[in-house]
């Protein structure tokens, strides 16, 4: 990998641009952040690895849009597993985290890899993402692609109080005009599968349509185990904690 020029960006510190490895491909280069791993020399060896994943990622995919569209394609095509298989020689939990950084390998970047440290768990994954300034907590816009952090989600701790930060993550697959965002996790009950959250309506489970129908804007995301709160305390919305965009772009 050839480094051919050091590019400022506006919101991200220090970015770098290579050269695609595509040999037909004489336009799309990858941003990534020199601060990943250049902590150490010993870590120096590790980046060659991580970041073909990123550069096949742009090259071989048409560059940022078309990258957040091979997520999104991984994700629905996960839809009803349980569990998956080891890569490479890495294995993935049969979890929400083991869920989204399948996912996001399949698309060529290994997220615990880059921005956990190596370590697993969701909040491993946020304060990596944090300390890059990849997280962000407003309303809209949100992108396809996007990871979704809840808070309390389930009892981690098993001390029967609502005092579990960080307990869950999924991804966003789209957004409609009302700014209900339809995404897709791993649960425990069901596996891989679609729900809702729209942070415009936070008291909201469903609007009633003109047909007569049901659309669900806030899906039930933790069971209720007789703690005598309302329906409305275990919808997507009560658990939101933030968004995190992963950055990959092209330049012309």
């Amino acid at each position: 990998m050839k480094k051919i020029r050091k590019l400022e960006c506006n919101r991200f510190h220090g970015q770098y641009a290579y050269f695609c490895p595509y040999k037909k491909c004489k336009k799309h280069f990858l941003f990534f952040c020199p601060t990943l791993f250049l902590q150490t020399s010993a870590d120096k060896k590790k980046v060659k690895k991580v970041f073909v994943f990123f550069l096949l990622a742009s090259s071989l995919y048409g560059g940022s849009e078309r990258f957040y569209d091979l997520v999104v394609s991984n994700a629905l095509s996960l839809q009803g597993r349980y569990s998956f298989p080891a890569r490479d020689g890495k294995r993935f939990t049969s979890d929400c985290i083991g869920f989204v950084r399948y996912v996001y390998y399949l698309s060529g970047i290994d997220l615990i890899e880059v921005y956990g440290n190596g370590r697993g768990g969701v909040s491993s994954l946020y304060d990596g993402l944090l300390k890059r300034r990849f997280v962000y907590t407003n309303i809209l816009p949100v992108s396809k692609g996007d990871l979704i952090f809840f808070d309390n989600t389930y009892d981690v701790n098993r001390n029967g109080r609502w005092d579990d930060p960080l307990s869950h993550v999924a991804i966003v697959i789209d957004v409609d005009k009302h700014g209900t965002i339809t995404y897709i996790h791993h649960s425990p009950r069901k596996g891989v599968g679609l729900d809702y959250l729209n942070l415009r309506y936070p008291q909201t489970y469903a609007f009633r349509m003109k047909d007569g129908s049901l659309k669900v804007i806030n899906s039930y995301l933790r069971i209720n185990r007789g703690e005598n709160l309302s329906r409305e305390n275990y919808i997507s919305s009560t658990f939101f904690r933030a968004f995190a965009h992963i950055p990959v772009k092209e330049v012309e």
